[in-house]
């Protein structure tokens, strides 16, 4: 399982990441949006779209996130440091093959069944293997991140969640069918993707996901686009 995909071009529209991950805190700070308060019923999913080219950099601002928010002073009485767990989905997609025995065995046909490269299941023996796994018709992904999830409310409880690896997954988890199977398992916490491509919503398109800036985009309507979204002052 390569950590990227070879043969894709980038383009290299570079961002002020600092800006970026500045105006991220001051909307995660807020206990409005710890509480999803104003949803009116809609699931607290978010993406933060980033240029492909930038992943080294995004890595290293997640961290610092997460630590600055899990070390924040709150502003008014009553509110508290959030805590916030941090899946990644290479991680994650191991550590299932491992617990179901199968790891090794993985690796070692890997080599055998890539007779032939490709992104399509129906032509590469080894992404069919995996996607039977850890793709879309298959539970063992978004059971594994609610396992998660529900093991630090003994520790007292996430207040985000932060899925990175997206791109180290492709093509046998997606990240829209992966969304889609999150409902129901985390509804009730902030759930935050970090996605290396675009995001955009129109009247027109509607909301299309576009992974490295250059591959088919996939429809996924129920999440909100962080960049574009504004600090709520707390009432």
């Amino acid at each position: 399982m390569a950590d990227s995909i070879a043969g894709i071009g980038f383009v290299d529209e570079r961002r002020d990441i600092d800006a970026d991950f500045a105006h991220l805190y001051e909307i995660m700070e807020s206990r409005s949006f710890r509480t999803n308060s104003g949803l009116a019923g809609e699931q607290p999913y978010y993406i933060y779209d980033y240029p492909p080219m930038q992943e080294l950099e995004v890595a290293e601002h997640i961290k610092q996130l997460a630590n600055r928010l899990q070390t924040m002073t709150p502003k008014d009485d009553g509110d508290y440091a959030p805590q916030v767990l941090t899946l990644d989905l290479y991680d994650i997609a191991l550590e299932i093959l491992e617990k179901r025995g199968i790891l090794d065995r993985i690796f070692k046909r890997e080599e055998k069944r890539h007779k032939k490269v490709s992104s399509d299941v129906h032509t590469d023996n080894f992404l069919r293997l995996l996607d039977n796994i850890l793709g879309a018709d298959a539970n063992h992904l978004p059971d594994t991140i609610r396992d998660h999830y529900e093991q630090t409310k003994s520790e007292g409880g996430a207040d985000i969640v932060f899925i990175t690896g997206i791109g180290k997954v492709y093509p046998y988890i997606r990240a829209h069918t992966l969304l889609n199977a999150l409902q129901g398992r985390i509804d009730d916490r902030p759930l935050v993707l970090f996605y290396p491509g675009t995001f955009t919503r129109s009247a027109t398109s509607g909301s299309v996901m576009s992974l490295f800036n250059c591959l088919p985009g996939d429809n996924y309507y129920r999440a909100q686009n962080l960049r574009e979204m504004s600090v709520q002052l707390e009432a």
